[in-house]
């Protein structure tokens, strides 16, 4: 509840209350007699007596309570709100002046509200929330102000009121406030109490009253701000009689950090000021189920939220001002200090004390409560320490201290608990690390444990284990009954573990590390084995202590380490023997490796060492330097008559050395030799060295990097000891296995060999012939790498040595006479050229072991003869050429029927290339050509087509290179696939030839007959994945996939191709073979839906689209539904601006189906942009898009108004409605009319038609109007139209004029009474009109009366209990409006202008309103897919219904026969209109045939009407055009697109 915003509301709430207690204050009372006052005031007391109430109890037991008045105060002002002050930047007070009669309260709280008023106005209540807070004596609270006075004004905002109580009183008193007028006004926020204290009584009581007041100001401390919410300062002065201060206290505090409180005390007397700060940590906890506080009184709203549950624990922690913890005893508070008990810090919480405030009662359940809480506020306050810079390293001297031995039951409790939890919680900083571990998880440290600086030998990994040395040895000490231990062996030798597995971060493994340091260490490991500590020292052996020579680290007990030395000789370094390092010279370590084991290695063991160094797997893993390599060359050298007997030979030990490159070399590898420096001439130094550039073989040679021993072997070479024979580089040949010649061995051509090929052709050859004559052989894998390597030959051109022939005389003789002069031919380089009638012995050898040299036959010689002509065969070829060619063409053919193997023999013939004759000398590989072929192929060359016009004219044979190019050769024939590929290059080469293309499509469809199914399926799949179908075109690319191409030439698709107007001839290739579809409804819905979807479409391709799915409707068997083309935009809709853009149905626009509507709503609203002819023509669409709702004729709402003038009864009956009243009140009746919800209805709408009344006038005038996205649009109506009007009565307004009343009486008149009956006469709303309600009503108004009961059953119009009192009328003869005359009535039918004013006219009005909307508008439809006229149910009678049509009650015979005589020339008139649509023939274009309307009409009689002209126009008219529709779609029939 708010404070009130006036003193008038103010003192109206506080006068409420007051009457609501029934409380007379003092200023009514006053204005009684004393007599009858005293006499109303026992009364009231002997009523409260006799109630019982709370506050009589109040009253009695308020002066023997012990309740401190000024803690109360003090409570409810820190439960005050303070947003105002903090707003405002000041801080919430409370001031006590306190003079002898009074004490004023001031405190800068928010205010009174109505619900602090109600609350002290009470007993029991309070507007403050929780259980919480000082607890006086129960259940007196603020009224314990009452004492120490006898008043308390209270003034706040807009309140000032009193409460008045004096010893004696009921005590009502208390709660019931008495307002009090001031004209004192209090800054804002302000809150002032006053309390006059009591005045009157025993002297000495009044003594002792005021010195209580004294002793409660006093007992204040500032300690009480720590675990106030909300005050921050408390003012307290003391004022004497002459209202001078006499003394004065401050207490305040300041929170400059969170969990940190600043206290200050200000005293002032009769001095100056004394003035204390003290600084606290503050820790705060909320403790949480907690039973109930005895000394509590709770509401029913307290115990039921179990607000008693919840209470704060505040720890207060004193501190310097440099954050040093001050240890000193402090208070247990309780709101109120109680007493120390032995605890360095304040503990402030809501216990649970004894009667006298002096004691925490022990076995109190809440009390036990709350150890719990405090305990776990203590180890927050510890976690909150170690967030400090130098309280995370002292908050230990805060500790209880376990072994005090005066801790009593309660507080021995709590001090476990604080053990308990402190032990489960990380609160120590290990050493190097900020984080914090449990205390049991770290340990002290030894001196002997630490180095020169006093930090820990070694680290103690992670997580730490090592309690930090920021702790002093007095704090740690402190935590020794709280589990902090010294460190012990185990964790010594855990530490050494994880820093030798620290690697290069470790301290005993650091280059870097003190000398000093590793004596500490070491002196400290050694300590085990003076003791003779076996664990310790066994732990000690596993351990990596020992280091190597090669940087590594082991432990002893891994195996035997060594000294660097072996009989005086030094190891060389690159050994598998662990050497212990020589950088050791620490003799504290040296000690601890003697005991650790390391020895001296003997002679055998180093050169077993040496030789299982150079093992591949060693190799791999680490290679020994140059220099290394050297000294163990050296150790084996001088030592090798020390071997011992099971030594491996070097080369069996695999020895490796490095070359001149400084790489090792594998010379135990015949692979991989080194080479020695010699001045051979086929040596390496002469064969490797890099040659001057020039035009020779072998010029310009780079030079090889040949593998010659490194000469440092060689320099400060040792000296032959005595037990040696071999000189040092004797030694290197014998032993290492030296090479001095070029390789050719292995399975591949390498190295030295491989430069020789490349570079050094010319010395190539004779190298591998000197190797294969010393060495007689080569690998197998060799001979094939050498047959397929390329070698020199005569004219410096390098072939594969395989196809290099020896130069003999013979062959030279036959590449004379069949090579074109001066063609290169692949002849074996040699040093000396000359022609050898035979192949020299030196050469026999090598020949045969690598098979070249030789033909294998002479079709091989010959067709390689063939292939070396082609390199130089002549761009302009003579006759001499081409003799020679031809020879050669023989002489294959010759060689080809010569052999035994003709099938190897054609195998090899087929990969020569062929000659193509008129192509400049070109040439072609025979699965480049094919023989025959429809036209010239851009794929292939069609070589009977190439060697025709010159065979012709030299009059060769052309069948027999036919029987050549295709027996021999290989040359196919074309397939298929042939032209497939020619199509493809066709395409890439981007042709527009149409008759080349085409060309190719028919000679496939030439092919078509033999093509079989699986490659029937390959060429169809072909066709649609490389899209070979081509199509001229402008605007796109014109080459398409199968599935974007259709057959058609009526329809026409977006993104689809149609192939029938250039490739007609062909449609069974594509259509029936290729599978090229036809275009059907689908593929066109498709397209339009895909149209609009692209944002590129334009209005016109949209149209297009529109008019592609119109056709194709007409011919669909299955019509898919509409809805995802009703979403998509695809709908042409013109704007009121003009512009034309595409949406969906959910767009408001209208369909032209009426061009007067148009052309009134034009420039008005948005219509699909068609126009009216278009509509018709696309009614299909319009009816498959269920847009008819839209028609502009549907949509548009016809206001008419009588403006008034002449008008006049009707004279016609036939249009009086009265006489009908009964037959349509059942129409309304049979659809619901909202006129008739009850009973009372019928009779009244039953009146209002039988006394409706119709009028001739001109003075009808109409407003049309149409809605549109939220708007209406109004143009002026038709004046030829009707108006109803109700307002009193029913009164039917018509057009003077003759033809346009009938048109609207007959027309427009059943619409719009149906639609008046079914529109609710209060709401105005017009339920659903149905077609059959609006035919109903037609039937009713225009049947003649004697068979208005005949219509309404045929129209299904249920009976109304109701008595017809137009039965009377009915029963009355008809009497047509204009009386027939007597030779009418037996006539069968009369002119047009008879039946102007004749029965005829409402009898062929009728006729042709129930007929023609049914004919003229489904009749297309329905003739064209049921194949016959369907005549709806109302359409012109039959024999079977001529009743409805007869203008007398009782039928006429005559007038029956003509009726059906009618209607059955009518059918004969029809199957005739069929007959002539199924065989007419398809008209030409420009010459009008009449012959069919002829043929049609043609009758045996030529009187025949067809039964046409006894009808009205109207009906005869829609006749007419019906049998007009129905020849149109028979003949539509005969047309292939439409179906």
């Amino acid at each position: 509840m708010t404070t009130p915003t006036s003193v008038q509301n103010a003192r109206a709430l506080v006068e409420k209350i007051a009457r609501d207690h029934g409380y007379l204050g003092e200023d009514k009372l006053c204005q009684i007699e004393p007599e009858l006052r005293r006499e109303i005031e026992e009364a009231f007391l002997k009523k409260d007596l006799m109630i019982g109430s709370t506050v009589i109890t109040l009253a009695k037991n308020l002066y023997s309570s012990k309740a401190r008045f000024v803690f109360e105060l003090l409570q409810n002002a820190d439960d005050n709100l303070y947003a105002r002050a903090n707003e405002s930047g000041s801080a919430p007070y409370v001031s006590f002046r306190v003079y002898p009669d009074k004490i004023i309260l001031e405190c800068n709280e928010d205010g009174f509200t109505h619900a602090n008023l109600e609350a002290i106005c009470s007993v029991g209540k309070s507007s403050k929330t929780g259980a919480q807070g000082y607890i006086g004596e129960k259940g007196i609270g603020f009224k314990s102000v009452f004492m120490a006075a006898w008043k308390v004004h209270i003034q706040s905002g807009s309140f000032s009121f009193s409460f008045n109580h004096r010893d004696g009183d009921s005590g009502m008193g208390m709660i019931s406030p008495i307002w009090e007028d001031t004209e004192e006004v209090l800054a804002s926020p302000l809150t002032r109490i006053t309390l006059h204290l009591h005045t009157a009584g025993d002297r000495d009581v009044l003594a002792r009253t005021r010195m209580t007041i004294r002793e409660q100001f006093e007992e204040l401390q500032e300690n009480m701000l720590l675990f106030l919410k909300n005050l921050r300062k408390i003012d307290v002065a003391f004022f004497g009689e002459n209202e001078e201060r006499t003394s004065s206290a401050t207490y305040s505090i300041d929170r400059p950090q969170v969990n940190h409180a600043v206290l200050k005390r200000t005293r002032r007397a009769n001095g100056p000021s004394e003035s204390q700060v003290r600084h606290f940590h503050v820790t705060t906890y909320e403790a949480t189920n907690l039973a109930k506080n005895e000394n509590r009184t709770y509401s029913d709203r307290e115990e039921a939220t179990r607000a008693y549950s919840k209470s704060q624990i505040v720890l207060a922690f004193p501190l310097s001002e440099t954050s040093v913890p001050i240890i000193e005893p402090q208070d247990i508070f309780v709101f109120l200090p109680v007493r120390p008990v032995g605890f360095t810090f304040l503990i402030q919480a809501d216990f649970v004390t004894d009667a006298s405030r002096q004691d925490i009662v022990k076995d109190s359940l809440r009390n036990q409560n709350l150890l719990d809480g405090i305990a776990t506020a203590f180890v927050t306050a510890v976690l909150q320490f170690c967030e400090h810079d130098s309280l995370r390293y002292k908050w230990m001297r805060y500790l209880p201290d376990k072994k005090d031995k005066n801790w009593n039951s309660l507080w021995s409790t709590l001090v476990y608990k604080i053990v308990e939890l402190l032990g489960k919680t990380c609160v120590l900083s290990a050493e190097g690390n900020p984080g914090l571990r449990r205390i049991k998880d770290l340990v002290r440290l030894c001196s002997n444990t630490l180095d020169e600086d006093g930090k820990p030998l070694f680290d103690d990994g992670n997580p730490r284990q090592i309690v930090s040395t920021h702790y002093t040895v007095k704090d740690m000490d402190l935590l020794t009954d709280y589990g902090l231990t010294y460190v012990n062996w185990g964790h010594l030798i855990q530490w050494l573990r994880n820093d030798l597995e620290r690697g290069s971060e470790s301290r005993i493994k650091s280059s870097n590390t003190s000398d000093s340091w590793h004596t500490r260490a070491a002196q400290l490991l050694c300590s085990p084995f003076d003791s003779k500590f076996a664990d310790e020292i066994a732990k000690l052996k596993q351990m990596d202590l020992l280091p190597l020579e090669d940087g590594t680290w082991v432990p002893a007990s891994s195996g035997p380490v060594y000294s660097g030395e072996s009989e005086g000789i030094d190891i060389p370094p690159g050994t598998d023997l662990r050497l212990l390092s020589r950088k050791v010279t620490n003799s504290s370590r040296k000690t601890l490796f003697r005991h650790l084991g390391v020895a001296e290695a003997p002679i055998t063991i180093v050169r077993q060492s040496i030789l299982r160094s150079y093992a591949p797997s060693t190799v791999a893993e680490s290679k020994p330097s140059l220099e290394t390599s050297k000294r163990h060359l050296e150790f084996l050298y001088l030592t090798h008559h020390l071997k011992g007997n099971n030594e491996p030979s070097y080369y069996l030990a695999k020895l490796l050395l490095y070359d001149s490159k400084g790489l090792l070399a594998q010379p135990w590898l015949r692979t991989n030799g080194i080479y020695l420096v010699d001045d051979k001439p086929y040596g390496a130094v002469e064969l490797f060295r890099k040659t001057n550039p020039g035009s020779n073989p072998g010029d310009g040679a780079p030079g090889y990097p040949a593998n010659f021993v490194n000469e440092e072997y060689f320099r400060n070479s040792p000296q032959t000891p005595s037990t040696q024979r071999l000189t040092w580089r004797k030694w290197f040949y014998k032993e290492l296995d030296i090479y001095d010649i070029v390789k050719f061995e292995d399975e591949w051509l390498w190295g030295g060999a491989e430069y020789l090929q490349e570079y050094r052709p010319e010395k190539f050859i004779e190298c591998l012939r000197i190797w294969f004559e010393k060495h007689e052989y080569f690998e197998e894998k060799l001979v094939e790498v050498l047959r397929e390597t390329k070698v020199l030959c005569r004219g410096n051109r390098m072939i594969l040595l395989k196809n290099v022939y020896f130069p003999v005389q013979e062959l030279e003789s036959r590449v004379a006479r069949f090579v074109e002069p001066g063609a290169f031919f692949p002849w074996l380089w040699l040093d000396v050229e000359a022609c050898y009638d035979a192949v020299p012995p030196e050469w026999k050898g090598l020949l045969a072991e690598l098979k070249f040299g030789s033909p294998p036959t002479d079709l091989d010689f010959a067709l390689d003869m063939l292939k070396y002509s082609l390199d130089t065969f002549p761009d302009t070829v003579t006759s001499t050429n081409r003799s020679r060619l031809f020879c050669l063409y023989e002489h294959i053919y010759n060689k080809y029927r010569e052999g035994i193997l003709q099938t190897e023999a054609r195998k090899k013939i087929r990969y020569v290339r062929v000659f193509l004759p008129n192509n400049r000398g070109a040439w072609a590989f025979p699965n480049d050509c094919v023989w025959d072929a429809a036209q010239i192929l851009k794929s292939k060359f069609a070589l009977e087509l190439l060697y025709a016009p010159g065979l012709r004219m030299d009059g060769s044979n052309l069948s027999y290179f036919a029987q050549f190019f295709t027996e021999v050769v290989g040359v196919t024939g074309c397939t298929w696939a042939t032209y497939v590929d020619e199509l493809k290059v066709l395409k890439s080469s981007n042709c527009d030839d149409i008759d080349t293309i085409s060309g190719i499509y028919k000679a496939i469809d030439a092919l078509r007959p033999s093509i079989i199914d699986t490659d029937k399926e390959k060429l169809k799949t072909v066709f649609e994945e490389h899209a070979l179908i081509y199509l001229p075109s402008d605007d796109e690319y014109p080459w398409h996939k199968t599935s974007r191409c259709v057959w058609s030439s009526a329809a026409r698709l977006r993104d689809r191709v149609s192939l029938n107007d250039d490739y007609e001839n062909l449609q069974a290739l594509f259509v029936d073979f290729l599978g090229v579809k036809p275009v059907d409804l689908s593929m066109a819905i498709d397209e339009l839906k895909e149209a609009g979807g692209r944002v590129s479409t334009s209005v016109q391709e949209m149209k297009e689209s529109i008019w592609t799915v119109n056709s194709l409707l007409l011919t669909g068997s299955k019509i898919p539904p509409s809805q995802q083309i009703r979403n998509s935009c695809v709908f042409p809709i013109r704007h009121t601006n003009g512009s034309v853009k595409c949406g969906s149905t959910t767009t408001e626009f209208f369909v032209v189906d009426r061009e007067p509507l148009r052309e009134r709503f034009g420039s008005m609203v948005k219509f699909l942009d068609f126009n009216l002819e278009e509509v018709a023509r696309l009614r299909p669409f319009l009816e498959w898009t269920q847009l008819e709702a839209k028609y502009l004729s549907n949509c548009v709402k016809e206001i008419t108004s009588f403006s008034g003038g002449v008008a006049r009864p009707t004279l016609n009956e036939n249009r009086q409605l009265r006489n009908r009243a009964y037959a349509l009140l059942r129409v309304a009746s049979h659809f619901g009319s909202p006129r008739l919800r009850i009973k009372r209805d019928m009779d009244s709408l039953y009146e209002i038609l039988r006394g409706a009344e119709i009028y001739e006038t001109d003075g009808i005038s109409s407003d049309l109007v149409v809605s549109q996205d939220g708007d209406q649009h109004v143009a002026e109506g038709k004046k030829t139209t009707l108006h109803i009007d109700d307002q009193s009565g029913l009164k039917i307004y018509l057009p003077r004029h003759k033809d346009s009343q009938e048109y609207i009486f007959t027309g427009l008149l059943p619409r719009k009474l149906f639609e008046w009956m079914m529109r609710n006469p209060t709401t105005l709303i017009s339920e659903a009109i149905s077609d059959q309600g609006v035919n109903a009503m037609r039937s009713v108004i225009l049947a003649p009366r004697s068979i208005i009961d005949m219509a309404l059953d045929d129209n299904g119009i249920a009976p109304i209990e109701l008595e017809n009192l137009d039965a009377e009328a009915l029963s009355e003869p008809d009497s047509p409006a204009t009386p027939r005359r007597a030779s009418e009535e037996n006539s069968v039918a009369s002119t047009p202008s008879d039946q102007a004013d004749s029965d005829s006219e409402v009898y062929s009005t009728l006729a042709s309103s129930v007929a023609s909307p049914e004919v003229s508008g489904r009749s297309a439809d329905a003739l064209s897919r049921n194949g016959y006229f369907s005549r709806p149910r109302h359409h012109l009678t039959s024999a079977n219904s001529s009743h409805l049509l007869s203008p007398s009650s009782s039928p006429n015979p005559a007038r029956s026969t003509q009726v059906g005589t009618t209607d059955g020339q009518y059918r004969d008139l029809l199957t005739k209109v069929i007959s002539t649509a199924r065989r007419s023939p398809l008209p030409t274009y420009g010459e009008p045939d009449t012959s069919r309307s002829e043929a049609i009409l043609s009758s045996p009689n030529n009187s025949a009407d067809w039964g046409l002209r006894s009808l009205s126009q109207i009906e005869r008219d829609c006749k007419v055009g019906a049998a007009g529709e129905l020849y149109v779609c028979w003949f539509n029939t005969r047309i292939p697109f439409l179906g």
